[in-house]
């Protein structure tokens, strides 16, 4: 689950609301770092001394599943500057994210015509949530379980209708 800040008029004018959220990245650089030559070490330890008894083909592999391993500390690094914001100032909405290698992007809505859209596949499990306008929808509360965005998408509709 990501890291949530709501607070009002912080990060933005007074009376302003402010959301936002991020991926938890709980291992620092370093911690990264040890992680990962620690699991190679182990892997290759273990492979090598399969080969030594003759069963040299798991090599290969135990390269193969090390390679995978840096490819998903790579994709979590490449991620780690995501987030996504929303700002509610007057009569106007501002979404702003980014996410990745992608990019990101940034969303000015009026507050007299934004809708909140939150749809559960089953009672309270696999919501998702967008914020809309003019037919067009912005997916927000990516970073939140389930809980959490049903509990901003009561927030965010008491908020637009002050």
């Amino acid at each position: 689950m990501g890291q949530v800040n709501t607070e009002d008029s912080a990060g933005g004018p007074a009376g302003a609301f402010v959301f936002r959220s991020c991926p938890n990245h709980s291992l620092t650089r370093p911690q990264e770092r040890l992680a990962f030559w620690s699991l190679a070490a182990l892997c290759f330890a273990t492979a090598i001394g399969f080969a030594l008894l003759g069963y040299w083909l798991i090599l290969p592999f135990a390269g193969f599943e090390i390679g995978l391993l840096a490819w998903a500390f790579r994709t979590l690094r490449n991620h780690a500057g995501d987030y996504e914001s929303l700002m509610i100032v007057g009569d106007v909405v501002v979404l702003e994210w980014h996410c990745g290698h992608r990019g990101g992007g940034r969303r000015e809505l009026n507050r007299q015509w934004a809708r909140v859209v939150c749809n559960c596949r089953t009672p309270g499990r696999n919501c998702r949530l967008s914020l809309s306008s003019h037919g067009h929808a912005t997916e927000l509360g990516q970073y939140l379980n389930d809980e959490a965005r049903l509990q901003l998408a009561a927030t965010l509709r008491s908020r637009l209708q002050e």
